[in-house]
């Protein structure tokens, strides 16, 4: 019971629901008639954190989420949105965790969710820091890849929406008013999210017209000295 108290506070803690229903047969029930299982997975062990192993369990890979159904009635089942994943990969190196597994980084949520779970938190609970990720480890890690192919394309059908539409360039205003060369963009892009491709990007942002974000201050000291740019028609 303590350890199932635990595994609770950890999974409150980093943004995780274990609200979940399941139907008679075991099955989660889906949040809506667009939600589908994709793949399915017995004898999955469910690491939180560094070292905290939840035990065995079922894992189903939604349209719309990852669920972790625990074998065992003590311990809660953990389900999250692909929204809440940041990265995820195969992981093989034994140096890093003993077994070949599925590795999430999960999103630790706004400044604010933080700073309102820093209140919340106990005085003694300061210690136990749990780094926000999670690994799903596969008692037949011959199904890694599999698991892996169905996580990729759910969570292709989740996009990010803070990344769809003007925020899909991650560079600031600041940045592209100040002029800054291709190379210098292109290295910014790729330290921010690898794999975009940051030319194309920045073709889409500026158009046909290189000089459209020019500083504006040169505008100004145009108008000051009496040399306005002219006006169309005129």
């Amino acid at each position: 019971r303590t350890y199932s108290m635990s595994l609770l506070a950890v999974a409150e803690r980093l943004g995780l629901s274990t609200n979940i229903e399941f139907n008679e047969t075991g099955q989660p029930v889906p949040l809506d008639a667009e939600e589908v299982t994709s793949c399915a997975c017995d004898q999955v062990v469910l690491v939180v954190g560094d070292s905290l192993e939840a035990g065995t369990g079922t894992l189903y890979i939604t349209s719309r989420r990852v669920i972790w159904r625990s074998a065992s009635t003590d311990t809660p089942s953990v389900a999250l949105t692909y929204h809440q994943v940041m990265m995820h990969a195969i992981s093989k190196d034994l140096s890093a965790f003993p077994k070949p597994c599925i590795y999430l980084q999960l999103d630790e949520g706004s400044e604010d969710m933080m700073q309102q779970e820093a209140e919340d938190e106990e005085p003694e609970a300061e210690d136990e820091a749990v780094s926000a990720e999670l690994r799903l480890v596969p008692l037949d890690s011959n199904k890694i890849e599999e698991l892996f192919k169905a996580l990729c394309d759910c969570a292709a059908l989740n996009p990010d929406p803070e990344i769809e539409g003007e925020g899909d360039f991650f560079f600031d205003e600041t940045e592209i008013m100040a002029g800054i060369d291709d190379t210098t963009r292109a290295e910014i892009m790729a330290a921010r999210m690898e794999g975009l491709n940051a030319d194309g990007e920045l073709n889409e942002l500026v158009g046909e017209d290189p000089g459209r974000f020019e500083d504006a201050e040169e505008e100004e000291e145009e108008v000051v000295n009496g040399t306005a740019p002219a006006s169309n028609g005129h």
